[in-house]
This record gives C-alpha cells, structure tokens and sequence, in this order.
C-alpha cells in the first residue's frame, strides 16, 4: 500500500498514545531529577522544624499521637463496652489501627495537595524548573512521614493483634498503588486549585468529615442499612478495605474493593497527566 493512502490512526489510537507518551515523558522527567526530588523531600522535612531540639522528630510524632489517641477512645474506652463478634479476627485496636492509618495518610496527601504549586510559585514561575518533581516530592515525604505510623501499626498486628497473614506481603503493591492514586490526585487538584480557589476549602470540609463515612472505626455491618450506601460512594472506603484485608483480616474479603482501588489509582494518574499537561502553560500566569 502507498504511504499516501495508509489510513488514518483511530481517535482511540491516537489518545492512547498520547497517554503513553505522557506517562514517559512524566517518568523520565521524574527519574532525571530524582537527586533533586531527594533535597525537597529533605527539605520539607526538616524545613518547618529548623531549629527545634527534637528537630524533624516532631513530623514524625504528630501522627503518630494522633493515631495512638484514636486507638486510646475507640479501641480502649469505647471499644470494652462493646460486643465484638467472636468470629472478628484480632482485636478491636488492632481494626481501629489499620483504618486509621490508611485515612490518614490519604487525608494529609489531600491536605498539601491543593498547594503543591501555589505553595512553591517561585519554582513554578521560572521556566527551566521541572515543576512535575513538586507532587512527587510531596507525595514521598508525606509517605515518609507516615512511615514510623506504618511501622507502629504492623508491629502492633503482628506481636499483639494476632499476627499477619500471607497476604500482608502484597504491601509494597497496595503501597505502589496508593502512592500512584496520591501523584494523581495531588496533579489535579494542584493544576486547578490556583484557578478554582474554592477547591481548597471543599478538600478541607471532605477531609474533615470522611472519617466518619469510612469503615475504619466501625464494621460496615453496624451502619443501618438506609445509610449504608454512603461507604460505598465514599472513594476513602475502598482504600480503607484494601488495606484491612491485607494487614487485618488476611484475606481478600473485599473483592469489589481491590478492584476499585487499582482502577482509581492508574485512573487518577492517567488522569492527572492529562490534565497536567493542558495546564502547565497556563500556572505562570495565574500565581
């Protein structure tokens, strides 16, 4: 056939190498700055603490005493007035504990998402600045943040709330997944946010009452059933699923929930690129 008469690539053809392009293009921006991506995450870290004398440990610690009070109202004084089913695996703490963990984390990448570029305008604003290093950067030191809470969690679930389960070493990939969702996530709300300033409020009312529609203080099975849909449009619960079956109860007990999860994540990246990258031109201008 004539090179003048190959037909036309599909609109479908044409986006999905587009999106491939994009993902590339992102992955190799972030792999050739990945030395400066390590000095802000450093410098996010030990910045808003400089001369504190427990320094970059306070970062640290306001998590984790967050997550030790809840475990200390829910699991100890409202968890022993409780009736537990026998059949519940582990202990009411150690539920409380997972849960929580995986909220919160998703809460404080909400929390500095909406201003992941209004936050750093300086950076964006010059033109030679790889500006796509600023969500990851943030992503990775809020994932480093929550790493002692993590740690404190599977460390109570294995010596003290009935061990683990095989299925706690698909860890790292519900981790991948979830630090996929997050870059996602914060690339889209910190495109729009500078145009749409209102975002930031609506984020902050979301992320202040999802706690309360998410199973991670209680068992889906306590919520009346005229209620009970409002877990399922909550997008926290199938991440809070996800990581119960893993580290929890051991078992894939939400199917639908893993689904969800893998499809929101590789979704709001594809998603995040696209949006991304109409933007980028535009950022300058309005900050």
């Amino acid at each position: 056939m004539n090179a003048d008469h190959r037909p036309a690539p599909s609109a479908a053809a044409t986006r999905s190498a587009s999106l491939i392009a994009a993902v590339r293009q992102f992955a190799r921006v972030v792999v050739r700055n990945f030395a400066l991506i390590r000095e802000m995450v450093l410098r996010d870290i030990k910045g808003g603490h400089a001369g504190h004398g427990l320094g970059s440990l306070w970062i640290y610690a306001q998590p984790v005493v967050v997550v030790g009070t809840y475990m200390l109202i829910f699991g100890v004084v409202i968890g022993s007035k409780m009736a537990v089913s026998t059949t519940f695996p582990g202990d009411y703490t150690s539920y409380i504990l997972v849960g929580l963990t995986a909220w919160l984390l998703m809460s404080a990448v909400l929390g500095r998402a909406t201003t992941a570029f209004s936050g750093n305008s300086n950076l964006v604003k010059q033109v030679v600045f790889p500006i796509e290093t600023l969500p990851v950067s943030t992503i990775i030191a809020v994932f480093i943040i929550y790493a002692p809470t993590f740690a404190l969690m599977v460390s109570y679930k294995l010596f003290v709330g009935g061990g683990l389960g095989w299925l706690a070493l698909a860890l790292p990939l519900v981790l991948g997944l979830h630090a996929l969702l997050c870059i996602g996530l914060t690339l889209i709300l910190s495109v729009t946010t500078p145009f749409l300033r209102d975002i930031r409020e609506f984020v902050t009312i979301y992320t202040s009452v999802s706690m309360y529609f998410t199973p991670a203080i209680y068992l889906p099975d306590w919520v009346p059933q005229t209620v009970r849909p409002i877990l399922y449009f909550n997008p926290f619960s199938y991440i809070v699923w996800v990581y119960q079956d893993i580290l929890f109860f051991g078992e894939i007990r939400h199917g639908f929930a893993w689904i969800v999860f893998a499809v929101m994540a590789i979704g709001f990246f594809l998603a995040g690129l696209v949006v991304f990258r109409r933007v980028k031109p535009y950022l300058g201008n309005v900050l």
